[in-house]
């Protein structure tokens, strides 16, 4: 036998939408505190930002989902990180990358984004905080890279669960070519990284 399902009262309704809507708004003045206010400072920020942005969404039971662009044809950014809080808006702490001007705001719709931005891709946040908060209070105040390499394995992982979702192989093969493109610029990021701490150690000797 079916179990009736009783009707929400429109009172309820009204007060889970006050609720949410107080929660969006703490959220919002949360993130024009944590926003980065220059480019400098943004750099290299935008994925621990969301994260952590996630992390204060998490602690007041809001869901959201971690939101991933590719860049292209940008020499200073290959990837951008935000939060989507609802179907067309982000709150975005280091927005500052993309228009390189100063500001308040911190909630953008999707069509904000340059056309060199790709496809936006989404991402569940639990799996991603568990990771990261196991690593979070790491004593050099940056993400590890096992920690960096660790979140994007796991979004790889979301991706192939969403072959159904992209409704052919090619979306399976764009996520597998984003992950080995990750894979490539960080592993030769890591060695520029050594060859500058070889070059100071000449240098002072």
């Amino acid at each position: 036998m079916k179990r009736k399902t009783v009707p929400v009262s429109p009172i309820a309704k009204f007060k889970d939408t006050q609720h949410k809507k107080l929660v969006v708004d703490h959220l919002i003045k949360a993130a024009r505190r944590l926003r980065a206010t220059s480019v400098k400072e943004a750099s290299g920020t935008c994925l621990t930002a969301s994260l952590e942005f996630c992390l204060i969404a998490k602690e007041h039971d809001f869901p959201v989902e971690l939101v991933m662009w590719h860049v292209s044809n940008d020499r200073d950014f290959c990837d951008h990180w935000a939060v989507r809080i609802n179907q067309p808006e982000v709150v975005d702490l280091t927005y500052i990358q993309v228009s390189n001007k100063a500001s308040s705001e911190v909630v953008f719709e999707l069509t904000d984004y340059p056309v060199n931005y790709s496809t936006p891709r989404f991402y569940k946040t639990a799996p991603l905080l568990d990771e990261y908060s196991f690593f979070r209070n790491a004593s050099s105040g940056k993400m590890p890279s096992t920690l960096i390499k660790n979140i994007r394995s796991l979004m790889l992982k979301q991706d192939l669960s969403k072959v159904n979702h992209f409704g052919s192989l090619a979306g399976v093969s764009t996520a597998l070519f984003s992950y080995c493109r990750f894979r490539a610029r960080f592993y030769f990021s890591g060695i520029e990284h050594r060859l500058r701490l070889r070059l100071d150690e000449i240098r002072r000797s």
